[in-house]
């Protein structure tokens, strides 16, 4: 008895996520999360400055939206922020007193 298609292709897409997470796992997967995640910091800055990019409506509601994620994203930072307590500050002369 053959599958629906439907079925068929729903449960290609769930192999293929399956296979997705393993490959993303691994070192080699790893490495091309790095490489993605390098390129999209370094390159969405550049693309959302074409003129093209620029004059559209919704281009401009996304970087309003992307500042006010940045402004969130540091305050959530600054929040969060536990300082290392600094180390008690030592003398140069332990032996000598103050005012002696």
């Amino acid at each position: 008895m053959s599958k629906n298609p439907v079925d068929a292709l729903f449960d290609a897409a769930t192999d293929l996520a399956g296979a997705a997470k393993l490959y993303l796992h691994s070192e080699e997967g790893k490495r091309l999360r790095r490489k993605v995640a390098t390129i999209l910091i370094v390159g969405a800055p550049i693309i959302s400055e074409l003129p093209v990019i620029r004059r559209s409506r919704a281009a401009r509601i996304l970087r309003t939206a992307a500042v006010g994620t940045i402004i969130i994203k540091g305050a959530e930072w600054l929040r969060d922020w536990e300082p290392e307590r600094a180390s008690p500050v030592v003398e140069a002369n332990p032996g000598r007193r103050a005012g002696a």
